[in-house]
């Protein structure tokens, strides 16, 4: 198998919170990047993800879209599942083992947000929070605040899909 492949059907990273901080920056690569909170345990989370479903995959491509689990590395099984059932396997999805949120919180550049899930983060491509959605958020106005870090770029749809973090594939 080759080391491409072994990647694509990779178990979810998982990331220790002292990575938190420069998460955008390494994700983004020069792209603007919406970073999804959620965590298997969050009734929340599973509830928000077929509303969120068609308006991350639709972005994905043009802007870096990443699902961040915020769960123990034990439960890495459960977050794959929940991808699994939410049909968001072709995203890149990471765990961040964060015991404490405290330092994912202050990470994501929004002093509101106190750890809340779900919660979705909009960044322009220089890495700058340009929106913020704690809890449950408007599909609409996250494709709307994703699609406003575009004006003025070129893109192609499908063009430039990540190859920082593996698509989890659960199928097995």
């Amino acid at each position: 198998m080759s080391a491409l492949l072994a990647l694509l059907v990779a178990s979810m990273p998982v990331r220790p919170v002292s990575d938190a901080p420069k998460l955008v920056a390494e994700l983004g690569r020069g792209k603007p990047v919406v970073l999804h909170f959620f965590a298997s345990w969050c009734g929340a989370c599973r509830e928000e993800f077929p509303r969120l479903r068609p308006v991350l995959l639709s972005l994905h491509g043009p802007v870096e879209v990443v699902l961040v689990t915020i769960d123990r590395p034990q439960d890495v099984g459960k977050a794959e599942e929940m991808l699994k059932q939410a049909r968001l396997t072709s995203l890149p999805a990471l765990l961040l083992d964060a015991p404490d949120p405290d330092p994912v919180a202050k990470a994501v550049g929004e002093p509101k947000w106190d750890g809340t899930l779900p919660a979705t983060f909009v960044y322009d491509a220089s890495g700058k929070l340009v929106r913020s959605f704690i809890g449950r958020a408007d599909p609409a106005a996250v494709k709307a605040a994703a699609q406003r870090t575009l004006r003025g770029r070129l893109i192609s749809p499908r063009r430039n899909r990540s190859a920082a973090l593996p698509c989890v594939d659960v199928s097995r």
